[in-house]
């Protein structure tokens, strides 16, 4: 495993790919950004991979996230790996030594937790038109009605027709809601963790990640696809596997970046 020793790589930016068992052998010929050499700075028995910046920080082009997913992906195959996100950059070799000590008992768990694990992402998107002969008839007709009723001042009007648009939201609210119950119902037995959004946007009903084994992905495929074919005005969309990000333990916001370098992504 290639240490960072030199006197120049210990004064120039580091970019960080991963963070792994330190006896980890990288693989043969995997190179960084700018095909930069890629060497490892150890804390304890963790070790952060990095490559040394001779330009600017890399922006998040497409190529550019794709080569940093290959790195991470190749990474991952010489044996467990945490990823960290597209864009960690830190100032010198002691930064990095600095945010790993920081945050050692976190990414020990995380990589024991994590480290031969993948995510994968699901989608689901609606058509709220589509599917308003799903929603109640007094949704449709509450706001209507009151609106246009001789009876009701402006200031009624108003607060009425508001009242009648949030319970149109909270039935939507509550349709996806009963989408993600049915995914998790489903889809749990093949995951041992998932995060869920439920109505990102008005399109998307539900955005979610699983944590799953690789050798149960084509089994939660198969499940996936079960649900997909039974939900034909919905449409479902799988992506992955990834590495697990989403699942990578948040920075204690109580902690203080070191000199203003972003500690949190490791």
């Amino acid at each position: 495993m290639s240490r960072c020793r030199t006197e120049r790589s210990m004064a120039s930016p580091y970019y960080v790919y991963a963070v792994l068992a330190r006896e980890t052998t990288l693989p043969a010929g995997l190179t960084g950004f700018g095909g930069a050499a890629l060497c490892v700075v150890p804390c304890r028995a963790l070790a952060a991979v990095t490559s040394i910046l001779d330009s600017a920080e890399p922006s998040p082009t497409s190529e550019n996230l794709l080569r940093h997913e290959a790195v991470v992906e190749s990474l991952r195959s010489a044996g467990p790996a945490l990823p960290v996100r597209f864009g960690t950059v830190l100032a010198n070799q002691d930064m990095v030594t600095q945010a790993l000590a920081a945050r050692y008992t976190v990414l020990s768990a995380d990589l024991a937790r994590l480290g031969d694990k993948v995510e994968l992402g699901l989608a689901v998107l609606w058509d709220r038109e589509e599917l308003a002969d799903t929603a109640p008839s007094e949704h449709h007709a509450r706001t209507t009605d009151v609106e246009r009723s001789p009876c009701s001042g402006p200031g009624v009007r108003y607060l009425m027709g508001h009242l009648a648009r949030h319970r149109r939201e909270m039935f939507w609210q509550s349709r996806a809601s009963r989408i993600a119950q049915e995914l998790d119902g489903m889809l749990h037995r093949y995951a041992l963790e998932s995060r869920r959004t439920l109505l990102p946007t008005p399109r998307l009903a539900l955005r979610a990640t699983y944590l799953v084994e690789p050798s149960r992905v084509e089994a939660f495929r198969e499940a996936f696809e079960e649900i997909r074919q039974a939900h034909p005005r919905l449409r479902l969309l799988l992506t992955g596997p990834w590495p697990p990000y989403s699942f990578v333990t948040p920075p204690d916001t109580l902690v203080p970046a070191l000199s203003g370098d972003p500690l949190g992504r490791l």
